[in-house]
């Protein structure tokens, strides 16, 4: 068994296709057109072990900036912890978090989104929980006055390189919190699961990524490289629903937000090392999620 990361995997066709192959069966994610497109660079590293070219066990870090309480910070989010059912209980993923948390010791933090069947696993290397919110809005609280909004077709090449620099030259959505320079994820999740929620508003010169979703309109970003005001754009966008789901912190929107208490299986886990700290009650935004 022997340990690779990086490059060693990205640029070895074989390894690669273990380890895309790997990731689908275990979460059902899908890398392939991220990956032709070019949006895998070394800002993605898994770290992995193979057994005779196929890889076995990985632990990916993706590097970006966190702005927190107007101050950024180097982060690293980790994520596709997986192993192969034939080599779990063997402790390995153990020793890939290790080789990560020891490179990544000059990060200002290390998180993660763990599901619950490895809730007990993370405190062992020095992550705390952290209680994640939910910030609503009622629509008749908003003044609607909906502009044009035009679908944006991702797979349309020049449609997708000027959203990709938007979102890598992007102002924060919230000082609060915000995430930066993580514009290789969020083309990830624009080319999957959000490929038919992208809309770009003329008027503000910016993207929106936008969904029904359960009876609410769910506004999942706002992408720009200028200074746009929230409360603006949403009322700009063309909303039916009686509830508007915010998918990251709100900041100074001056019109009533319900805040609530995230509820799911699973739980958020940071790492601090530096004087950053992460706080309770905040929402890291849903593009970003690696």
């Amino acid at each position: 068994m022997n340990f690779i990361k990086g490059e060693v995997i990205r640029n070895n066709v074989q390894l690669k296709q273990s380890f895309l192959q790997l990731a689908k069966e275990t979460f059902g994610l899908e890398f392939e057109q991220w990956d032709a497109l070019g949006y895998w660079d070394n800002t993605y590293c898994p770290y992995a072990f193979e057994v005779d070219g196929k890889i076995v066990a990985n632990v990916s870090a993706n590097i970006g900036t966190m702005l927190v309480e107007g101050k950024t910070y180097q982060a690293i989010q980790i994520g596709t912890v997986m192993t192969n059912s034939a080599f779990q209980g063997q402790g390995i993923s153990r020793k890939l978090m290790e080789k990560v948390l020891e490179d990544t010791a000059d990060a200002a933090i290390i998180y993660l989104f763990a599901n619950e069947t490895v809730l007990n696993f993370y405190p062992k290397f020095g992550f705390e929980t952290r209680r994640q919110a939910t910030f609503t809005i009622e629509t008749k609280d908003l003044n609607l006055q909906p502009t044009e909004v035009k679908k944006v077709d991702i797979s349309d090449e020049a449609a997708r390189k000027l959203f990709y620099e938007t979102t890598k030259h992007r102002m924060p959505i919230s000082s609060k919190m915000s995430m930066l320079q993580n514009e290789n994820i969020v083309m990830f999740h624009a080319l999957t699961q959000y490929k038919d929620a992208i809309y770009y508003v003329p008027k503000f010169h910016a993207f929106v990524i936008a969904k029904e979703q359960n009876g609410y309109f769910q506004l999942i970003d706002v992408i720009s490289k200028q200074y746009v005001d929230l409360l603006e754009i949403i009322e700009s966008l063309p909303i039916q629903e009686k509830m508007v789901e915010l998918c990251f912190t709100p900041e100074n929107l001056k019109v009533p937000v319900q805040q609530g208490i995230f509820q799911d299986e699973g739980a958020m886990f940071v790492k601090e090392q530096s004087n950053l700290h992460y706080p309770n009650d905040v929402l890291y935004p849903y593009s970003g999620l690696a």
